[in-house]
């Protein structure tokens, strides 16, 4: 909060500064008010109305998932959490206690260096780097073959589209539609005697959608 980025709506900005006061600074109701307001649950679908606009916030822009998030988000869906040097076993990338963990995932999705407390230092942008590592690094093909494909392919107890219904809630938190889930179907079938491979591409190809890599 500066003089050189002023706020969009002052009026809105003073009463909530006003309304989180009264409420004793609690940062969880202040977190519970912004999340229920009509504005930022807008969807990122742009309509014949709203498609240009830039500034009046009716509608939500799509961003890219954070560094530390989109890896996270990764190591559930895949069940093959990161390991870090130096901090205990299962300590996720938000938890990190400061940059100087050696991580190309992180640095490539734009982890700030922390040089200074400027939050531009964080790059936000999609770049061809990210994609190439998303779709044939080493580090997330070995994922891949984590506790999530593993488990989907030894389950014989549940059917193949319950699983897929399981997999698309983990993954993008919905239900697939009905073409989803026969395609994918369609698919494991050909490939029955590969099973865990297969539901491994299916993973892989979920954490290569828009929908998961992108805050919508």
């Amino acid at each position: 909060m500066r003089v050189t980025n002023p706020a969009t709506n002052p009026e809105l900005l003073d009463a909530m500064a006003t309304a989180f006061t009264e409420h004793g600074y609690d940062m969880k109701w202040l977190i519970r008010e912004i999340c229920r307001s009509t504005t930022y649950q807008l969807s990122a679908v742009p309509n014949d109305f709203n498609a240009q606009d830039r500034q009046s916030y009716s509608r939500f822009f799509a961003r890219r998932l954070s560094a530390e998030i989109a890896l996270d988000a990764i190591d559930v869906l895949t069940g093959s959490p990161t390991s870090f040097a130096g901090v205990l076993p299962g300590t996720r990338a938000v938890e990190l206690p400061d940059p100087n963990f050696d991580n190309y995932f992180l640095t490539v999705f734009g982890r700030p260096n922390a040089d200074s407390a400027c939050e531009c230092e964080r790059g936000s942008e999609a770049n061809l780097a990210q994609s190439l590592h998303l779709i044939n690094s080493a580090d997330i093909l070995s994922k891949l073959s984590g506790s999530r494909a593993t488990s989907l392919a030894d389950d014989a107890a549940t059917s193949t589209a319950d699983k897929i219904d399981q997999l698309y809630m983990v993954a993008v938190s919905r239900h697939p539609t009905p073409d989803e889930t026969a395609e994918i179907e369609a698919y494991l079938a050909e490939r029955a005697d590969r099973a865990k491979e297969a539901w491994e591409d299916v993973v892989w190809s979920l954490l290569n959608t828009k929908e998961f890599l992108f805050n919508h």
